[in-house]
């Protein structure tokens, strides 16, 4: 796969293992995150297969009820939503009803750039493959 993919010129120079990662997403179909946000600029990128994305801006953060990942008794630099995007829960989450969003259709060879601190759930239509460049 290395062959097929090369950093993008967006990201030249500015990948430095301080402040990035280049990160490869193998899953099946409905392979999905959770909503959450990333401390980086992120360029996601389609090799193969099929996703779905659902895109929220920082300013709906009050919306989806954030909440900071903790693993290992540590505080994660990235935040995520309490939310399950596709079957939310209103009662608990009365405000997600109004958090405003954009969707997209990956296709191989699509690319998404998506700001840092932009929210996002992504969800594999068909078995996919997936690689994301991360800068600061």
């Amino acid at each position: 796969m290395q062959t097929q993919f090369a950093v993008p010129r967006y990201t030249l120079g500015r990948l430095r293992a301080d402040t990035g990662a280049v990160n490869a997403w193998i899953g099946t179909k409905d392979t999905a995150t959770a909503l959450h946000r990333d401390p980086y600029l992120n360029l996601l990128a389609q090799a193969a297969g099929f996703k779905y994305a659902r895109l929220y801006a920082a300013d709906q953060t009050h919306n989806v009820y954030a909440e900071t990942a903790v693993r290992g008794g540590n505080a994660n630099t990235f935040t995520r939503s309490a939310v399950a995007v596709e079957a939310p829960d209103l009662v608990r989450h009365p405000r997600f009803e109004h958090a405003l969003f954009r969707e997209a259709l990956l296709g191989p060879g699509d690319m998404l750039f998506m700001p840092k601190g932009m929210w996002h759930y992504v969800r594999s239509l068909t078995t996919s493959v997936s690689v994301n460049f991360w800068w600061s």
